[in-house]
């Protein structure tokens, strides 16, 4: 027959969906809409054209936030980066170390001289010793001459290490250079101004800066500024603000009489030479202490990152 052949062989019963119910009893929206059919839109649709957006409200929020987002990410890994590549602790426990290191000279300058040996010159650096009684001071002059020179060159190779292991490079080449001609400076202006009379009496009047043997302390103060700067950190800043005034208290003032006032009474020759030490210790301590923070510090973000 040819209305049987037009409609075709018979679905077999594996193609055939499993019944869930007839499309009677399926429940249909209100205006004889199929449920399955996609929603119309329209001038007489309630319907928002568009998925997420609001008639007259612009884009979705999540666009808006979008770039804000971005922004807030790229702000977070540019401070994850300059924390990355603080280093600074290793240079604070070593000038804090070198400065304990120098303590026995001070105490060993600190002895009274002979009569005939006070006010004779020394050959040694005036400017990083201190005031020359007796030759006494001679090895406190070199001593910082070669800790300090020596100290920046070994932050230089630290902080090329840590460049290395951390990936990210902190511009310490500035640190170095400032500390190495500050400390040639040192030396080499009380010889070549003596040659010049009379401007090599320039220096004198900063006495009070120099005559404890207590330059080489603002020598590393200057140094932790120029770090501070170019770490961009702020809690270095800190620091070098702290100890940049305790160095000043220890070039310009005896600072065993502070301890002298807490209850100290030396006695004995001996005794009295360890007054030298509150002058070195104080700035020695701030650097050690400061130093150990910033390496807990350190050690703390990084088990947390």
């Amino acid at each position: 027959m040819a209305g049987a052949d037009d409609a075709g062989p018979p679905e077999s019963p594996q193609r055939r969906p499993p019944a869930t119910g007839s499309q009677s009893d399926r429940p249909r929206p209100a205006g004889g809409q199929d449920d399955t059919s996609p929603p119309r839109t329209g001038p007489g649709n309630d319907l928002p054209a568009t998925a997420g957006t609001r008639p007259g409200k612009g884009p979705p929020a999540t666009a808006e936030a979008r770039p804000g987002q971005l922004l807030a990410d790229l702000n977070r890994m540019r401070r994850q980066a300059r924390t990355a590549r603080h280093a600074y602790w290793f240079p604070l426990l070593l000038f804090g170390l070198l400065t304990c290191g120098a303590a026995p000279l001070y105490v060993a300058a600190a002895a009274r001289p002979p009569a005939s040996a006070v006010l004779t010159s020394s050959p040694g650096p005036i400017l990083l010793g201190g005031m020359p009684i007796g030759g006494l001071s001679f090895y406190i002059g070199w001593y910082w001459a070669v800790a300090l020179v020596g100290g920046y060159l070994l932050t230089l190779l630290w902080y090329r290490r840590h460049a290395r292991r951390a990936g990210v490079w902190s511009p310490a080449r500035g640190y170095l250079i400032t500390g190495v001609v500050l400390t040639v400076l040192a030396l080499a202006v009380p010889p070549l101004t003596m040659w010049l009379h009379p401007l090599g009496l320039l220096w004198l009047p900063l006495g009070d800066v120099w005559i404890r043997g207590t330059l080489a302390f603002l020598i590393i103060a200057i140094g932790l500024w120029v770090l501070a700067r170019a770490e961009r950190s702020r809690a270095l800043a800190a620091i070098a603000l702290v100890y940049t005034g305790a160095a000043l208290l220890s070039s310009l003032y005896n600072v065993e009489n502070i301890v002298f006032r807490l209850g100290w009474n030396p006695r004995g020759t001996f005794a009295w030479q360890l007054t030298a030490l509150p002058n070195v210790l104080l700035p020695a301590a701030i650097l050690l202490a400061a130093g150990c923070g910033a390496f807990l510090a350190q050690r703390t973000r990084r088990s947390t990152a």
